[in-house]
């Protein structure tokens, strides 16, 4: 027998702890996977402006756009759905190279029916793979860890749309627009081999297979919404979706916001969207370290009203450059606390069996209508204001609305073990 804490005994900590070497392969690779996805989501947020002046769109016309790329995100959950029957590993290649093959085609878009089709098509692999990724990493990290394991998920998304802020002003300055940017979302595609070597199918899912073989048969969509799952979804499915049309306002305007109403030239709004979004890298890892500290219920009912806080700071800054770049920097550190909140839930309260089916209804189905709907509303009350800054702040009530759903019905699941 091996001395207290001996190498045999510390192994065995390790591993009940979920730290095991390919534990923490399989979290770089799907970090990595959710980098390109923050890198190709964030391509959108940063070209609205020009694509917007290419096609001669006005703030109501480029929300419209917005909101019918939107639907992408809907359709997702008919492939988010399929991995309760298929399993993670298989699905999660198939969104990675989607995403990457239908973001480089947007890049060819003559027309806004062809820029909305390619990217359309491409949302819904974006946010298929998000919903995976959150899947595969809740059922393989420890219970102790798992907020700061999704964050982190989080965090590497912000980091692709940081990357994705800063490569917008060189190659403005070199001559290429808003399609060469779109060319980079090919990048990602060599990663699907990588996933398809290093990957393996997670425990829990695996165990399910062994145990029900026809589980991966029978699919009932609708099965979810009956007794007893109904509440906890209803009630998710609101909590993304407050969360979600709150913080879809940064990415959809502030470029737009930062070119139109405070005269920010290509070069100035490829850096200040760039160190807005670096202050998520450290804010968000910070928030799902206190979702596992202090639980579910303190934290998401802080983090909304942080959110809708940031909202204000970044929209309504003004003056210097130094300072509306600051109020960006400011509102993204404190806004980005929101963002765990919204995910942590979705793997501890639904079973193995219907984890992927809740996730997608959260992400990509119903909780996805208010998120859908958020940048049409907010272009058409910047139309009727004649500012997006203030239709923008109109949304922080979305935050405030978040708050007080977590504090009145939210439970709280900190440590929760995964059925």
């Amino acid at each position: 027998m091996s001395a207290p804490g001996g190498p045999t005994e510390r192994a065995a900590a390790r591993t009940a702890a979920g730290v095991t070497g390919y534990q923490r392969r399989l979290l770089a690779a799907v970090t990595a996977s959710t980098f390109f996805e923050g890198f190709d989501q964030a391509i959108l947020a940063l070209a609205a402006p020009y694509v917007a002046r290419d096609f001669g769109l006005g703030p109501d016309g480029l929300g419209v756009l917005l909101s019918l790329i939107g639907v992408g995100a809907v359709l997702a959950l008919l492939i988010t759905a399929q991995a309760d029957r298929y399993g993670r590993r298989r699905l999660l290649l198939i969104t990675v190279a989607g995403y990457g093959i239908c973001t480089g085609l947007t890049a060819l878009a003559q027309r806004p029916p062809d820029f909305v089709l390619w990217q359309l098509l491409a949302r819904m692999f974006l946010f298929a793979e998000l919903a995976l990724a959150i899947v595969v990493v809740a059922e393989e990290a420890p219970p102790a860890r798992r907020g700061f394991a999704v964050s982190l998920l989080m965090a590497a998304h912000v980091a692709g749309g940081v990357v994705a802020a800063f490569t917008l002003g060189p190659l403005s300055d070199a001559g290429y627009g808003w399609r060469a940017m779109y060319a980079l979302g090919l990048v990602p595609l060599p990663l699907v081999f990588v996933l398809r070597l290093g990957l393996r199918e997670t425990t829990h899912f695996a165990a399910l297979d062994r145990a029900i073989p026809a589980a991966r048969v029978v699919w009932a969509p609708l099965a979810i919404w009956r007794e007893p799952h109904r509440r906890s979804l209803v009630l998710c499915v609101l909590l993304f979706g407050l969360i979600g049309a709150l913080v879809s306002t940064f990415p959809s305007f502030y470029a737009y916001f930062l070119v139109n109403e405070r005269a920010f030239a290509p070069a100035l709004v490829s850096t200040t969207f760039g160190l807005a979004l670096l202050m998520g890298i450290p804010a968000i890892p910070l928030s799902g370290w206190l979702l596992d500290r202090w639980g579910r219920r303190v934290v998401g009912v802080i983090g909304p009203l942080l959110g809708a806080a940031g909202i204000l700071i970044a929209f309504n800054a003004g003056g210097s450059t130094a300072a509306i770049t600051l109020g960006g920097m400011v509102g993204v550190f404190i806004g980005t606390s929101i963002l765990p909140v919204q995910l942590v839930y979705i793997p501890e309260l639904f079973p193995t069996a219907i984890r992927a089916i809740a996730a997608g209804w959260i992400s990509n189905g119903a909780g996805r209508v208010l998120v859908i709907a958020a940048p049409a509303a907010t272009g058409a009350l910047a139309a009727g204001l004649g500012s997006v800054g203030l239709a923008a702040s109109a949304m922080a009530l979305c935050g405030v609305a978040a708050a007080v759903l977590v504090y009145v019905a939210m439970p709280e699941t900190r440590g929760r073990a995964l059925d």
